[in-house]
């Protein structure tokens, strides 16, 4: 379920050297050949500086070399976590594979090579770093002497007073996956296992599909565990009914791995796929992280079969008993994105978005930060002037929302062949600060340069940054933290940054130069990918400057554009509003006789588009009021349930 891109190809002049500036228009439903659109040619451009929607001052990150990889694939998969800090051990963790292509380099003899996988640590945020770990190595003579691992994920926990690093990697034997390698390292031994088909419940075999690679792990009592989530597949793709399970891989001996498909993330919680295609899925993983509260939370980005919208949508489901038992689905109202975009005369049939980032807060609250252009081979507007967006979707305190984080040009960079996509789009992150008072979204744009009063539209582009404190309604300004000419691509934030929001530890990937190179040339080297190596790069940069000081007080606080619906409702309803500021609310559920029956939410809201959803499955068909009151003002709406 890969992003399909339309390309624009712009002959970049730089010198006296051509080089190729390319850049992707963001099409994330319609999979169709590739387009090219618009040709330009842009002069040198000396002494440029930059004309940016953001606020000054800018800054540009001091990037330091951190290590060398073969090429970009370590970090190069939205469906990985290859970055993390783990606060109980206070460790900031990367998982990489090595340096070496034996294929181009057949006389190498070491370890360090790109199908083995390497480990650093820093217990000081980044400022300095332990050498690479070996953790995993291609077992030669064997059966998997052909797994060559990719898109590496990695944790970490105290087991017995040292540190136990987990990991889990899909493989490829250079013609197609194979399936994962799971690990251990611990006390300087590392452990392997891997993964490839099981026989499940139903009779049925199956294979782990795609790259999902998440992975936590832990103490359960006084044993240690990992476990790791992914999409799996039936073998053979039929029937299509089976094709899009999600489940787990669980271990406490890291021997063997016992695969699991709960009840609550199999095939038939999602529509079934209309494809042919056996790749097709109708569910993806969108997050699967711990949360403060210690439990563990899964968050799906499918086609549920429950809702009526066709289309992907957003889920979260959890795990109180560290990852043995797993909650329903959990959705926010399946209109909020429509009475969202209401404001810019747009629905959710009318916009396309990509696979969501997943943070959970703890005691049910999350969030998710997705990426949303409007479909413009249906609205026919210019692709410049049409919606393009990082919007955050949110629950807390009870309530679903809406909100703005961004606008965007809807572009990103594309890669010289044989790199055909790219597979990370916007780079969009969303991660929290260790404490959990500050959310910090992360992603890359295009940027005008500005030469002699001249605008070279989408010259290059940028890293950006907005934050938002949790109990705040909004977002931070933007601020751009690389305001350079540089290519700014393959970016990574750790899960968690400093509470202080300071010194924030940032990787990002730069095509090793070749000496005697031109500007273009060294340009054009930068959007290459598998047929380069590359450089790990380290920065650091701050994010507090741009919180507001002061929270806005607002008065008289009003409701509009309250629904309910479906209606009638048989197992979920959900409750929709608008709210001109932050306000105390109480909805409740009455019968017809005057009794309550349920209270369906009590407490605080933020402003903007929000709702709140409630089961109605253990209540009797029949006439319900459901009365919502705010300021003393009670407002009324009937609702009809049948079973």
């Amino acid at each position: 379920m890969r992003k399909s891109l339309h390309i624009l190809i712009i002959l970049f002049f730089l010198a006296q050297n051509p080089a190729i500036f390319a850049i992707e228009q963001i099409n994330t439903t319609i999979a169709s050949p590739k387009s090219f659109k618009g040709v330009e040619l842009v002069p040198e451009i000396p002494n440029y500086f930059f004309k940016s929607p953001v606020d000054k001052p800018l800054s540009t990150i001091n990037f330091q070399i951190l290590d060398s990889l073969a090429n970009a694939y370590s970090y190069f998969s939205e469906s990985q976590q290859p970055f993390v800090y783990v606060p109980k051990i206070r460790q900031l963790i990367t998982i990489k594979r090595g340096y070496w292509d034996i294929d181009k380099y057949p006389e190498y003899t070491g370890d360090d090579t790109k199908n083995n996988l390497f480990i650093r640590y820093s217990t000081d945020w980044g400022k300095s770093w332990s050498n690479p770990i070996l953790v995993y190595k291609v077992p030669s003579g064997t059966q998997y002497a052909t797994w060559r691992a990719r898109y590496p994920s990695v944790y970490a926990f105290d087991y017995e007073g040292d540190i136990a690093y987990v990991y889990t990697a899909p493989c490829t034997d250079g013609s197609g996956w194979v399936g994962f390698v799971n690990g251990l390292y611990y006390q300087n031994n590392f452990f392997q296992s891997f993964s490839k088909s099981f026989t499940w419940k139903d009779g049925n075999r199956y294979n782990w599909g795609g790259t999902d690679s998440r992975i936590v792990g832990g103490m359960d009592g006084s044993d240690p565990y990992a476990i790791a989530v992914g999409t799996i597949m039936i073998e053979g793709g039929l029937p299509l009914t089976h094709t899009s399970h999600l489940g787990y891989r669980r271990t406490t001996d890291f021997d063997k791995w016992n695969e699991v498909i709960p009840p609550q993330w199999e095939a038939s919680k999602y529509k079934t796929p209309v494809s042919q295609n056996d790749s097709v899925r109708s569910s993806l993983i969108a997050g699967f992280k711990f949360a403060d509260d210690g439990y563990i939370y899964m968050a799906a980005y499918a086609n549920f079969a429950n809702l009526t919208l066709n289309r992907f949508f957003f889920g979260v489901s959890k795990s109180t008993d560290l990852g043995k038992t797993w909650s329903d689905f959990e959705f926010p109202p399946e209109n909020l994105f429509d009475s969202y975009l209401q404001e810019y005369g747009l629905n959710t049939s009318l916009i396309t978005w990509g696979q969501p980032q997943f943070v959970p807060l703890g005691n049910d609250n999350y969030t998710f930060l997705v990426n949303i252009n409007e479909d413009t081979t249906q609205t026919f507007r210019l692709w410049e002037n049409a919606l393009h967006q990082l919007v955050e979707v949110y629950k807390q305190n009870g309530v679903w929302g809406v909100r703005k984080v961004s606008d965007l040009t809807g572009y990103v960079l594309a890669y010289v062949a044989p790199t055909s996509s790219n597979q990370l789009g916007d780079e969009a992150q969303l991660v929290r600060t260790v404490d959990g008072l500050a959310l910090v979204a992360k992603w890359t744009d295009f940027v005008d340069v500005v030469v002699n009063d001249t605008v070279y539209p989408r010259a290059t582009n940028d890293i950006f940054v907005s934050v938002r404190r949790i109990n705040s309604p909004g977002w931070s300004k933007v601020k751009n933290i690389t305001e350079s000419f540089d290519y700014d691509r393959i970016t990574w934030l750790p899960d968690m940054v400093p509470s202080n929001l300071r010194d924030i530890p940032i990787l990002k990937l730069a095509s090793i130069p070749i000496e005697g190179q031109t500007a273009a040339e060294a340009r054009l080297r930068q959007r290459m990918l598998d047929t380069v190596p590359q450089y790990l790069l380290v920065g650091f940069f701050d994010a507090d400057d741009v919180l507001n000081v002061e929270e806005e007080i607002y008065q008289n606080p009003e409701i509009t554009n309250l629904k309910v619906y479906p209606n009638p409702m048989s197992e979920i309803g959900s409750i929709e509003f608008v709210t001109s500021s932050p306000i105390r609310l109480t909805i409740d559920l009455y019968d017809v006789f005057g009794k309550k029956v349920m209270n369906i939410f009590d407490g605080n809201t933020f402003a903007g588009v929000q709702g709140v959803t409630f089961k109605t499955n253990n209540l009797a068909s029949g006439v319900y009021n459901v009365v919502v009151e705010y300021n003393g003002i009670k407002k009324v709406m009937q609702i009809n349930i049948l079973k």
